[in-house]
């Protein structure tokens, strides 16, 4: 879409938005409990909604929709360096993602190998935008980004 379509879409769909929300898992908790009519979220927030009962529909825009990747770091000049190491190759590992569903975690594991909930969703039905992780993940243009979503969109909704 590019930079400018894009604000200008966020300008126009500002109209129809009641709040903007700290916690990302917000919107569907208020939309499941009524509160509101779409909860704009992390997918696997709201499949957890539906598998706890509420009558939440988790769908992705036919457009594509972005993801995020999850990571870890060690800290360089950690104290405990090797058992950091030996924990780092366990939640690696499939057998420690594998343990996600029953923890009603409904995140995509970062090991192919590892079992996944029936409830989570796949990535073969989700259409995901071509992300610049480069661009868009480095500290200047996402405070620019952010800069611009606060004097332009922000404000407005306030």
């Amino acid at each position: 879409m590019g930079e400018d379509k894009a604000f200008d879409y966020l300008k126009k769909l500002n109209a129809n938005i009641s709040q903007y929300t700290k916690s990302g898992s917000a919107p569907v908790k208020a939309a499941a409990r009524g509160e509101t009519t779409v909860g704009i979220v992390f997918m696997h927030d709201a499949v957890a909604m539906q598998v706890d009962g509420f009558p939440i529909k988790t769908v992705a825009p036919c457009e594509g929709t972005g993801y995020e990747i999850g990571s870890m770091s060690i800290v360089k000049g950690a104290r405990n360096l090797a058992n950091a190491k030996v924990w780092y190759d366990w939640a690696l590992s499939a057998e420690a993602q594998s343990h996600m569903k029953e923890a009603k975690s409904f995140q995509l594991p970062s090991n192919r190998n590892a079992e996944i909930s029936e409830y989570a969703p796949r990535f073969e039905n989700i259409k995901l935008i071509d992300y610049d992780f480069k661009t868009y993940g480095d500290t200047a243009k996402r405070k620019a980004l952010l800069g611009r979503w606060d004097k332009e969109i922000g404000a407005s909704a306030q």
